[in-house]
């Protein structure tokens, strides 16, 4: 039955992240804290906070970096609080694959992969020269660039964790 709620909400993120390019914060406040309430009826209260939070961790560095969304963060987040720490880490290595499938099909369904390599390199120099912060232009934020929805990944990557 939990890995049906988790499915659901994952689902459910994913499909909001499709048409509003937006994970509703009630949704993922809701899956936080069921996620922790349910741990802690099962004794392993510790060990989801501590993926939470280790997720947050994670999220805050790629959203300071511009690489995502605060949804995105937030989702990653409540998935740390609902999987705790063995299944999150798995799910989270399939949402990598994933995102990384999804955007090379943009990439090159859109016919910018020069743009994407002028990008990245121009990422990089921002960083050597500036440190690790988001680039003022090519960044999560700037509707012209090619992004993908995260939670869709996120559904991918967490329901490989959960039906494997």
């Amino acid at each position: 039955m939990w890995n049906t709620i988790i499915a659901a909400f994952v689902l459910t993120a994913a499909l909001a992240d499709l048409r509003s390019r937006k994970i509703p914060r009630p949704l993922t406040v809701a899956a936080f804290i069921t996620g922790l309430v349910v741990h802690w009826i099962r004794g392993d209260f510790w060990s989801a906070a501590a993926t939470a939070l280790l997720g947050f961790a994670i999220g805050l560095s790629f959203f300071s970096l511009g690489a995502i969304g605060g949804g995105d963060v937030k989702l990653i987040t409540a998935l740390g609080a609902m999987l705790g720490f063995g299944p999150w880490t798995f799910a989270m290595e399939m949402t990598i694959l994933a995102a990384a499938v999804m955007a090379m099909v943009q990439i090159i369904r859109r016919r910018v992969v020069k743009q994407t390599f002028r990008n990245v390199l121009e990422i990089l120099k921002s960083w050597l020269t500036g440190g690790l912060h988001a680039h003022p232009v090519i960044n999560v934020q700037n509707p012209a660039m090619v992004r993908s929805p995260f939670a869709v990944a996120a559904a991918v990557g967490t329901l490989c964790a959960l039906f494997r």
